[in-house]
């Protein structure tokens, strides 16, 4: 291509070589040329013309691969955002690679992709199939376990239909979750560097995340294991109510979950139901252990129990969810039980859950002012009383859950007749 002089420029005085310039010199010829109106106008035209479209497919040309760079990028940030945002609707980790893997095939509709996890003796289990060649398949996975980071392999010929195989492995701290498989049909464009290391990073976010899970659900359980131990020293402090605040956990947690309870909210409620009692350590053992009748002062002394665990509880800033359980499990449904009065649904439903469950495992054991009464007259009394002192929604719900358990024989009731065998006797307070 020839350079283009300006009209009025001397030999050897040339713009700048960059093709932005030599497009100024063009246009500024042409317009010189247009301006003195000299014959031969349509050659010298044409000439400029030629040089300014020469130029700008020069540039164009240079900044092609730029252009689908900064297009490659912006695709990828919307893969980067499609799938951490799907990630963070998870509830558990079974969710998060089911959303993960969810969220790649929707980004990437133009190939099959699978996922594979180690079963027991080292074999490959595949979803949402086993794919065709899955020795093909096995052997890239092997490969990005071992190397921790994405892999592709291509075909000279393509192999089952595919023409490439990209594998990245998920991994929560250590330990191997699955790995993500993609299939190239080659109908799709090819992997290069830069799919890899989106992958890597997609594969490492889930990583953490299952890992933050694990981690959580590890202090959770120290936490929970922590808090039985807790109680269970409490109830310690009275023989007859040995192991008292753990079932009524679980059966409160049961009945709970039952009636649609998930998640965080179903923790609280399981946290409020272990610690409801966590207060009698403070009430007088003259008192918590008599074996008759509680005289009037005594039995409002029994009653400062449950403003003694919600005082204990409230400590704990990460408990504040769980007080209403704590302070209000003695609330009766007609407004005549303890410290509050509250009556009908005015009682946090976490506590109306709770009471339910205090009763029927107060019912069934035997406690120092009487012997327990069989499961069945339980159930009875507690169904006899809906209305009055348990919820009356709540109450046959936790008949079907709690029968439903015991036929399943996952749970088993078997009353405690208590260290002297003692005889029934008047009960100041079912639960308390």
């Amino acid at each position: 291509m020839t350079d283009y002089m300006p009209v009025g420029a001397g030999e050897g005085e040339y713009l700048s070589d960059t093709s932005h310039n030599k497009i100024k010199a063009a246009l500024a010829s042409l317009r010189g040329t247009v301006a003195t109106k000299q014959q031969g106008l349509g050659a010298h035209v044409d000439e400029a013309i030629g040089c300014v479209q020469s130029e700008l497919d020069l540039v164009l040309s240079e900044h092609a691969g730029m252009a689908d760079d900064l297009l490659r990028a912006y695709e990828q940030l919307g893969i980067v955002f499609e799938v951490t945002s799907r990630l963070s609707s998870a509830d558990d980790p079974e969710d998060v690679v089911r959303l993960f893997v969810e969220s790649l095939s929707i980004t990437y509709q133009d190939m099959e992709l699978f996922s594979a996890e180690s079963a027991d003796n080292d074999a490959l289990v595949w979803a949402p199939r086993l794919p065709e060649g899955a020795a093909h398949y096995a052997a890239i996975v092997h490969a990005c376990v071992e190397s921790r980071r994405a892999v592709v392999e291509k075909f000279e010929t393509p192999t089952f239909g595919i023409a490439e195989i990209m594998a990245a492995p998920v991994f929560a701290g250590d330990e191997f979750v699955c790995a993500i498989v993609f299939a190239n049909s080659g109908k799709a464009r090819r992997f290069d560097a830069s799919d890899m290391s989106l992958i890597d990073a997609l594969v490492s976010v889930c990583g953490d995340l299952l890992r933050n899970y694990q981690l959580a659900a590890s202090l959770r359980a120290f936490s929970m294991d922590t808090v039985k131990a807790l109680v269970s020293a409490v109830d310690q402090k009275d023989q007859y109510t040995s192991g008292h605040s753990n079932r009524v956990g679980r059966y409160a947690k049961l009945l709970a979950a039952e009636i649609g309870m998930t998640g965080h909210r179903l923790q609280m409620l399981e946290w409020a139901a272990l610690l409801h009692d966590v207060g009698k350590i403070g009430i007088r053992d003259d008192v918590l252990k008599k074996p008759g009748k509680l005289t009037d002062e005594e039995f409002e002394h029994i009653k400062e129990h449950p403003v003694r665990s919600y005082d204990v509880v409230k400590e704990i800033p990460q408990m504040s969810e769980a007080l209403g359980g704590v302070r209000h499990h003695h609330e009766k449904y007609n407004g005549k039980g303890y410290p509050d009065g509250l009556a009908g649904e005015d009682i946090p439903l976490d506590a109306r859950i709770i009471l339910v469950a205090d009763v029927f495992d107060a019912l069934t054991t035997t406690r120092s002012y009487r012997k327990s009464f069989s499961f069945d007259k339980a159930l009875a009394i507690i169904a006899e009383e809906a209305g009055t002192v348990g919820d009356p929604k709540l109450v046959p719900i936790f008949e079907r859950v709690i029968r439903r358990e015991v036929a399943a024989r996952r749970i088993q009731i078997s009353p405690w007749t208590g260290p002297n065998g003692s005889s029934p006797g008047d009960c100041e307070e079912a639960g308390s």
